[in-house]
């Protein structure tokens, strides 16, 4: 998805709907042998339960996360985006560890307090950054262009 997105940004090659449609196909492709392996059709002994799983799956996680995503990604620098974006394999390990009861060891452990803090002096950082460009004056003027400039230090 990432690799996908620097093309599109490079190549004006589409936007975020674009470069989300590619990368599910190439996760279908990338998942097929093994659905395969597995079976196409999912367990039907709750149809209920299944149909109602397999809608939360298209709808929440799907549907609804990656507009949000797209949309938090015009408003934040590159660089905390790449940090916040790490928070999703920490929270699988919470919720592993938690609803799963899945140990985990001491390198996943220091992850989980490391990576908060990581995100919170971003988010700190960002914030200074943000009334720092507010006090200075600008080259436009003050007027604002949508979508944020992208500094090269990002």
């Amino acid at each position: 998805m990432t690799l996908l997105g620097r093309f599109a940004g490079r190549e004006n090659a589409g936007g975020a709907f674009e470069s989300t449609v590619t990368g599910f196909a190439v996760g279908t492709v990338c998942l097929l042998p093994m659905a395969l392996l597995e079976g196409l059709l999912p367990d039907m002994e709750r149809p209920a339960w299944t149909a109602g799983l397999i809608l939360y799956l298209g709808a929440v996680p799907t549907a609804l996360a990656y507009p949000l995503f797209f949309v938090g990604l015009c408003v934040v620098r590159a660089t905390t985006a790449s940090v916040v974006a790490l928070v999703e394999p920490l929270t699988a390990a919470v919720v592993g560890s938690l609803v799963f009861g899945e140990r985990l060891n001491a390198i996943v452990l220091t992850g989980r307090v490391l990576l908060p803090l990581a995100v919170l002096f971003r988010a700190a950082d960002e914030r200074v950054g943000r009334a720092a460009s507010r006090r200075a004056p600008s080259a436009d003027h003050g007027q604002r262009t949508w979508p944020p400039a992208i500094r090269a230090g990002d």
